[in-house]
């Protein structure tokens, strides 16, 4: 279980009702920057009790770090004369700060041009695009929440832990993944190969790319329990594959006790 920026939930599972064949390997799901963009970092096999500490004073809370965003893309619309409708307000409790500016943008005529010209067609193109182009007009610097690569990784890696690229297809809408990959290269682990993946050929590219660099790989659902993500399968694996990720959990489990 990957959860965004905590690894809280470990600490609310009750180890007497787990399987005691069975290993638990801790991981978070860490938003990073490599290069001033943001890049989801899958981390696993680590002290959880010091990377959780750490990921708390790091992060804060989901609602303090999206009202910080929503504020700074907020004061950004208003300069570029973009209409956010806010008749169902904002409520950083309840909602991303990007998903709320992109339905307060939809929701207006007046940005229909905007959306267009920059095809933000829903909030993913919107924060990816804000998150990876310094020349996008609603960029901004996520540093005043994210921590850089060499900080998690300084952390992950004093405590055990490794590091894996998360779903570098879902960054490359004017990318080439290939770069993507090279500019993350030097800072990680392993690669995440598949994740919702389109077709076959982005996870055999994406195995290769880790086989060619010598890099671990891992696979994961993204199941976020709404509808849109609603099944934990992981598609397009062969038996190598499979085989690969196998050998690395079985290289953590001797390093991996439930305290």
């Amino acid at each position: 279980i990957t959860d965004h920026n905590t690894c809280d939930v470990y600490l609310d599972l009750d180890i007497n009702t787990i399987n005691k064949n069975g290993v638990i390997i801790y991981g978070m799901e860490a938003d990073s920057l490599i290069n001033n963009v943001t890049y989801d970092i899958l981390c696993y096999g680590f002290d959880l009790n010091k990377v959780n500490s750490w990921a708390k004073g790091q992060y804060g809370t989901i609602e303090s770090r999206q009202a910080k965003i929503y504020a700074m893309l907020e004061e950004l619309c208003e300069k570029l004369n973009l209409k956010l409708d806010k008749s169902n307000p904002y409520n950083p409790e309840k909602e991303f700060a990007h998903a709320a500016v992109f339905r307060m943008l939809e929701i207006s005529n007046e940005n229909k041009d905007f959306l267009s010209k920059y095809k933000i067609e829903n909030v993913n193109d919107l924060y990816r695009e804000s998150s990876m182009n310094k020349d996008f007009p609603l960029y901004i610097d996520m540093s005043i929440v994210w921590p850089k690569i060499e900080t998690l990784s300084k952390i992950i890696h004093e405590n055990g832990g490794k590091i894996f690229l998360a779903h570098p297809y879902k960054y490359a809408k004017n990318v080439e993944v290939d770069k993507i990959l090279n500019s993350c290269l030097s800072y990680i682990d392993g690669i995440e190969i598949s994740n919702e993946s389109k077709n076959a050929e982005e996870v055999l590219y994406l195995y290769n790319f880790a086989k060619e660099n010598n890099l671990l790989i891992c696979a994961g659902s993204d199941y976020h329990g709404s509808e849109e993500h609603k099944y934990f399968d992981v598609e397009f694996l062969t038996e190598n594959m499979e085989a690969d990720i196998k050998r690395w959990i079985d290289e953590v489990k001797g390093k991996v006790t439930i305290n």
